[in-house]
C-alpha cells in the first residue's frame, strides 16, 4: 500500500500537468475547414458539403450568412445543416465542363470568435465530355478500315479539342490514326441507320 500511495503522490501532479498542457494546446488550435467535398475533377455533382472544425453558427439559426464567396456558372441554394456543417445544393446535376471555386469570406470567424485559417480556396471541375455509350461497343472485333464510330457523350465537345486530342490505335501499327468528325447530311443518314 505504501508503494501505491507514494506512486500516486509523485506521478499525479505530472499526469495532471500533461492533461492540462495538452488540453490547452488543443484549445488554442486554429479553426478551419475539416472537410470540403467535392474537390478535383469529379462527375455527377449535385451538392457541395463542408465541415468546419468548430461551431460556426448557433444550431438551427437559418439566418446566418454564407461562409463562402462562390464563383460557379450553375446556381443553387446554401444552408447550414447544423452548427458545423454547411451545404450547397445545386438546382440540377452539373454537366461536364463546369469549374466552381469556393473561397472563404475574409474575416470569417467561428461562433467563439476564432478566425478561420488554413486552406481558403476550394475548387472542383466536372471535367470534359465522357463517353456514355458507343457503337460499335468497346471490344468489338468486327471493324473495317473506314469504321464509323457513333459516340454518345455527357456534354457537347469542342470540335478543335476532339480533333487535336482523339486518335485511334491499331494493333500492329505504331502510329496513332487521326479521326474526322462527320457532319451534315452524311451524319443524319448514319444516325438514322
Amino acid at each position: 500500500m505504501k508503494v501505491e500511495g507514494r506512486f500516486l503522490s509523485v506521478f499525479l501532479p505530472v499526469i495532471l500537468f500533461v492533461v492540462l498542457f495538452t488540453t490547452s494546446i488543443f484549445a488554442g488550435e486554429n479553426a478551419g475547414v475539416e472537410m470540403f467535398s467535392p474537390q478535383g475533377e469529379v462527375k455527377n455533382v449535385r451538392q457541395v458539403s463542408v465541415r468546419f472544425s468548430e461551431q460556426m453558427v448557433p444550431f438551427g439559426d437559418p439566418r446566418m450568412a454564407e461562409p463562402f464567396d462562390i464563383k460557379c456558372p450553375e446556381k443553387g441554394q446554401a444552408r447550414w445543416a447544423d452548427s458545423r456543417n454547411w451545404v450547397f445544393d445545386f438546382d440540377k446535376d452539373l454537366p461536364a465542363g463546369i469549374v466552381c471555386e469556393f473561397s472563404l469570406k475574409p474575416q470569417l470567424k467561428t461562433l467563439s470568435g476564432k478566425p478561420v485559417s488554413g486552406q481558403q480556396k476550394f475548387t472542383f471541375s466536372t471535367g470534359g465530355p465522357a463517353i456514355r455509350e458507343s457503337f460499335p461497343h468497346q471490344g468489338s472485333e468486327n471493324l473495317d478500315e473506314d469504321q464509323i464510330f457513333v459516340l454518345m457523350l455527357d456534354a457537347e465537345p469542342i470540335e478543335e479539342s476532339v480533333l487535336s486530342k482523339v486518335s485511334c490505335s491499331i494493333e500492329g501499327i505504331n502510329e496513332k490514326v487521326g479521326i474526322r468528325i462527320i457532319k451534315g447530311k452524311e451524319r443524319e443518314k448514319i444516325l438514322k441507320a
